[in-house]
């Protein structure tokens, strides 16, 4: 079979690799639909192709298979989970290592999930960036009626601001792309903004009438200094501010309104789908949280992820400015790296 790798130079290429096989407590799946995660996934080949061209060393010759989300049909279960799953059932896959770009893959039980009746593939493969942005809300607390802003409206922060509107509170969004803003604004962001520093404050102290923000989402992966501060500076005194992309955490106050001290923020970080998708045995499919006392683990997350997509309630399929066949998922992820101002997800369809 095929699957889609990247060197330590930047390159990426199919390679022919053996089927997967059962490991453990698990699925095979066959892939119907996979896409890039424009940030965390393709930065890193970005990463690696800059630092090419800027002459660096890139070391002795490596190479791994690319995985973020996809979707696909169960091939073979496990013995302990036919009880729940059987083959010709359609899941997703979420999760680097698990969401492979490949034509089959194996995947550990929490890191997958049932497709409810209704929801094309294609918009299941999408998983991995509404997770993240799944448990951001959780971090939030977001309650009906604030207000919330969140910067960046790649697909996270498209679905922040979606997920945002559904629990009754009203967001704005800010980006450098007019595509981005006006994409969040069909989807349900209540106003957008763009432009420098002072022109997104005032539009924000528009938007809350002078309070600032309950709540700013940072969802931009851009290694810059300048969004930690000008979070501070957009949140209400004692909001919360979500560090979800990966930008650089300088919390130095740019403006009289940018102190994190006698504003009394509280700043919560972001990392992964929720409790279990930073913990190696999880994932591996060896452990299990109860749900008694953690009841919203990354598989729980993930159900009820997908449950929302099918009613209609988050909607990624707007989002999928881009279609490949997976003969094409080179010349795809080209797209996902080069082409910000007109790509969100770059999908990959599978024969």
């Amino acid at each position: 079979m095929r699957a889609l790798y990247s060197n330590n130079r930047g390159e990426m290429y199919l390679k022919e690799v053996p089927e997967p096989t059962l490991k453990g407590s698990g699925v095979v799946i066959r892939t119907l639909a996979s896409v890039f995660g424009a940030g965390s996934e393709m930065a890193g080949v970005a990463r690696r192709r800059k630092a090419l061209e800027e002459g660096k060393d890139p070391g002795p010759f490596s190479e791994k298979p690319h995985s973020y989300q996809s979707a696909g049909e169960i091939l073979q279960v496990s013995d302990d989970l036919q009880d729940r799953f059987q083959p010709g059932d359609l899941v997703a896959a979420t999760g680097g290592g698990f969401g492979f770009h490949a034509e089959m893959g194996y995947v550990p039980k929490h890191s997958f999930a049932k497709i409810p009746p209704g929801l094309p593939p294609i918009e299941a493969a999408t998983t991995n960036v509404g997770l993240t942005a799944f448990h951001a809300m959780r971090r939030a607390v977001l309650l009906p009626g604030e207000t919330a802003v969140v910067l960046g409206l790649g697909m996270v922060g498209q679905i922040t601001a979606q997920l945002v509107g559904m629990v009754g509170a009203r967001a704005l969004g800010v980006d450098l792309h007019e595509f981005r803003l006006a994409k969040a604004r069909e989807l349900g962001a209540v106003a957008t903004a763009s432009g420098s520093d002072d022109e997104v404050a005032a539009a924000v102290d528009a938007f809350t009438g002078g309070r600032g923000a309950d709540a700013v989402f940072i969802a931009t992966s851009a290694r810059v200094r300048g969004p930690a501060s000008l979070a501070v500076r957009l949140v209400r005194e004692s909001g919360r501010v979500l560090l979800i992309g990966r930008v650089i955490w300088d919390f130095t106050p740019t403006h009289p309104d940018a102190d994190p001290h006698t504003k009394e923020i509280n700043i919560h970080w972001v990392n992964g789908r929720g409790p279990g998708s930073r913990e190696r045995d999880y994932l591996r499919g060896e452990g299990d949280y109860p749900s008694r006392f953690v009841p919203w683990d990354q598989e729980r997350n993930l159900q009820a992820l997908l449950d929302l997509q099918a009613a209609g309630k988050v909607r990624v399929g707007p989002l999928i400015t881009h279609r490949f066949p997976f003969a094409q998922a080179p010349a795809a992820a080209e797209v996902a790296i080069s082409l910000p101002t007109e790509a969100l997800a770059v999908a990959l369809e599978y024969d």
